[in-house]
């Protein structure tokens, strides 16, 4: 469709649509599936244990390499490699007793972890317990807390939350009160930054990022973030959630790029079945119409797919056969005009109804028929 994409996106107007919260609980644990890129630094560290543990010192070191080593991690997407050694390292990472904690320094207690100097604490009872301020479970706790610690090793102090609903920076003491954040295990994209730069090493940013980075991050019509970058349930694409345009996000997949989708859009999509729906994933972010007041996003389903928006009509989205036929006809520029339904059942066949009429396909000869209305 030459020439329909070339407007900036701007808010979807006139509609309050609740934005759908999906997420925290779909996280997976497994490292998202990146491209590699080459390591410019390794850091090398040393799994032991102080004091009398409890808890797995194999299940710890397991876990501690699976999260430096992701690429949502201080890994920064696979330039800054961690490599674990049973000999001399750039820092140790103890799981010690909470007497030990206690006594490592005197700004340490025996309720939390600690770091100092090259030591890494992370306190044996909060590995198997958690804390309360934390909702997700331990293996995410445990994640976060490896992630936090390293991050002081890295040269990085604590923060606060930026704003309530907001996912929190790693760096923010998130065992002791997320202080109205979203609880989050990875850094986020300035802590990346940071730390990259104190380490001399550049960041591979995952597509979704590179997207929020190039529309602005924060200052965009996204906001900011509200999850964090998961993988989607075919396996295949990844997404993030955002707090602006009532409910915003970036989808990613190998065969489409990453692109936005927010607002009333986003809302049909959604109630269409996201990615797992007819429509697939978005090929464009959200667009202005030729005619400056309707909106829309493209999609990879079915041979071809869109959403439209028009203040008049709402979000519909139309697919396939049928949107072959209405772009024939000039899309809604044409004497149909905006589609007022999706694609529905009707005997022997499927329909979309237009402002201005219908066009109905029918399942034996695969034809489709465009009926004008007044």
């Amino acid at each position: 469709m030459p020439g329909r994409i070339a407007s900036a996106a701007r808010p979807t107007a006139g509609l309050a649509a609740t934005f759908l919260a999906v997420l925290l609980a779909m996280v997976v644990l497994a490292p998202t599936t990146a491209p590699a890129h080459a390591q410019e630094r390794t850091v090398t560290y040393r799994v032991i244990s102080q004091g009398s543990v409890l808890a797995d010192v194999g299940q710890f070191a397991a876990v501690a390499r699976d999260a430096l080593t992701d690429p949502r991690g201080w890994s920064l997407g696979g330039t800054l490699a961690f490599h674990q050694v049973s000999g001399a390292s750039d820092f140790d990472l103890i799981l010690a007793s909470p007497a030990v904690v206690a006594n490592a320094s005197p700004g340490c207690s025996a309720q939390w972890s600690c770091r100092v100097g090259r030591n890494v604490y992370i306190n044996d009872e909060r590995w198997r317990s958690g804390t309360q301020a934390w909702p997700h479970g331990l293996d995410l706790y445990q994640r976060y807390v490896i992630l936090h610690e390293v991050g002081h090793w890295l040269g990085m102090g604590h923060t606060d939350c930026l704003a309530p609903g907001r996912t929190a920076s790693v760096m923010q003491q998130q065992s002791i009160s997320l202080q109205g954040c979203r609880a989050n295990v990875w850094p986020v994209i300035a802590e990346r930054e940071q730390v990259g730069r104190r380490l001399g090493v550049s960041v591979a940013w995952s597509g979704v990022e590179q997207r929020y980075r190039a529309l602005g991050q924060d200052r965009s019509l996204l906001g900011g973030p509200v999850t964090w970058e998961t993988v989607a349930p075919d396996r295949n694409g990844r997404f993030q959630h955002y707090s602006g345009s009532w409910g915003a996000s970036i989808y990613w997949h190998p065969w489409t790029g990453a692109h936005e989708v927010y607002g009333a859009i986003r809302q049909r999509w959604a109630q269409s079945g996201w990615e797992l729906g007819p429509l697939n994933y978005p090929v464009t972010g959200e667009r202005g119409t030729p005619d400056g007041v309707g909106r829309f996003n493209h999609f990879s389903g079915s041979g071809g797919g869109s959403i439209y928006w028009h203040p008049w009509t709402g979000a519909h989205e139309v697919y396939g056969a049928i949107r072959q036929r209405w772009a024939q006809s000039g899309w809604e520029l044409g004497p149909l005009g905006y589609p007022v339904s999706g694609e529905y059942e009707v005997q022997g066949g499927r329909r979309t109804d237009f402002q201005r009429g219908s066009i109905t396909w029918d399942r034996v000869s695969g034809a489709t028929q465009l009926t004008l209305t007044g």
